[in-house]
């Protein structure tokens, strides 16, 4: 689409671009586009529990500890930019995981080391996810005018600072 409309320079994408942000925040956000409600929760119990060998009557209790952790997840955002200005080192950033974010010591020692390799691009997630949820759901009520203003998210180039509220 890029080159059709005559973006070239858009056609190349730098991983470490604004771009990313936008383009990470739209896939997370892309699952409750698609999945609306409990839509996702119904068709992973309906489906994908039983095809992984899970009990879906787990479901429900799942999504609740999911939605509550998630809530956690700009705690490791803190920790990130703490390690990266250089304020705490690395076991630090793995401790604030572990008691903020409520990761398990390894899975925060392994964030850590992501955020080693990644630098600020975890902000990409949740904070993309929070933007493009706040702009598209800004368009309107209806799911026609969310997804009319979702698809031109995806098939325009943007800036971050073009989702901001006015």
């Amino acid at each position: 689409m890029v080159q059709e409309r005559g973006w070239m320079e858009f056609s190349v994408y730098p991983l470490f671009s604004p771009q990313s942000l936008i383009a990470e925040g739209t896939a997370n956000y892309g699952i409750e586009m698609a999945f609306p409600g409990s839509g996702r929760v119904e068709f992973e119990k309906e489906v994908l529990f039983g095809l992984a060998g899970l009990d879906p009557a787990t479901a429900d209790a799942y999504y609740e500890i999911l939605q509550a952790v998630e809530r956690l997840s700009y705690a490791g955002n803190e920790a990130a930019r703490r390690y990266l200005n250089g304020e705490i080192d690395a076991g630090q950033a793995a401790e604030l995981l572990t008691r903020f974010a409520m990761l398990p010591p390894e899975r925060a020692a392994q964030r850590v080391g992501f955020i080693d390799q990644y630098r600020a691009y975890v902000i990409n997630y949740n904070l993309g996810q929070d933007l493009v949820r706040a702009y598209v759901e800004a368009a309107g009520d209806t799911p026609e005018a969310r997804w009319e203003v979702f698809e031109a998210l995806l098939s325009s180039p943007r800036l971050p600072s073009g989702l901001a509220p006015d």
